[in-house]
């Protein structure tokens, strides 16, 4: 069954936007039904084969490591309109793996997932992110809201990046959707326009170091 994920990025580069944000969540949900503040500590790596064949055909594999537990995703390159991203994603956790070495000697042995031929990535660029993630119940649906602070590198460039992330975990968009026009009106943020990963390809296309 192919996953769909839907979320809202708002840019968090304005001054005190995760303040801004968190205080308007807490006047749209009720105190307990926010779960407390989870700490990750995240690093993602994306592959692509030597010839460029994944980012040509507009799709993405990387490589995750959240507190030492690795997992590889397959998602499609993010559509968003007005700030909602939607994309097919696919993740297969990597119980046995505890180095970015050993899950690309797993995508070898695999040889291929999703139809993608895994014996040839190589990393492409990485994105490191201290991210803090609770999560919501409101009106019969459950909510992600993260708070990321991002270091993205590539090639021989680096940048910084925070964003915020409404995620829909379980039901109706439409819930999702009213969640997050309240908190954008309350805390007057602005939708990103760019997603981490365009962030990194401007990188490697010369963008800004």
């Amino acid at each position: 069954m192919k996953k769909f994920e839907t979320e809202f990025k708002w840019d968090a580069s304005a001054p005190y936007a995760f303040a801004r944000m968190l205080g308007a969540m807490r006047k749209v949900a009720d105190k307990q039904c926010v779960s407390a503040p989870d700490y990750l500590q995240i690093k993602d790596v994306y592959l692509d084969a030597p010839d460029g064949r994944l980012q040509k055909e507009k799709i993405a594999l990387r490589v995750r490591n959240t507190n030492g537990t690795f997992e590889i995703t397959y998602k499609t390159r993010t559509e968003v309109l007005n700030g909602k991203a939607i994309r097919r994603e696919e993740t297969l956790p990597l119980p046995n793996v505890k180095s970015l070495s050993g899950a690309l000697h797993f995508l070898k042995e695999k040889k291929a997932w999703e139809g993608i031929l895994l014996t040839d990535l190589l990393p492409l660029f990485s994105i490191s992110n201290r991210r803090v993630v609770r999560l919501i119940k409101w009106q019969g649906s459950a909510l992600e809201l993260s708070f990321d602070r991002c270091v993205i590198r590539a090639a021989d460039r680096q940048t910084k990046l925070k964003e915020i992330e409404l995620e829909l975990k379980r039901g109706p968009t439409e819930k999702l959707e009213e969640f997050a026009s309240q908190i954008m009106r309350l805390s007057g943020l602005p939708f990103s326009k760019k997603s981490k990963v365009k962030t990194a390809t401007a990188l490697l296309n010369g963008g800004e170091k």
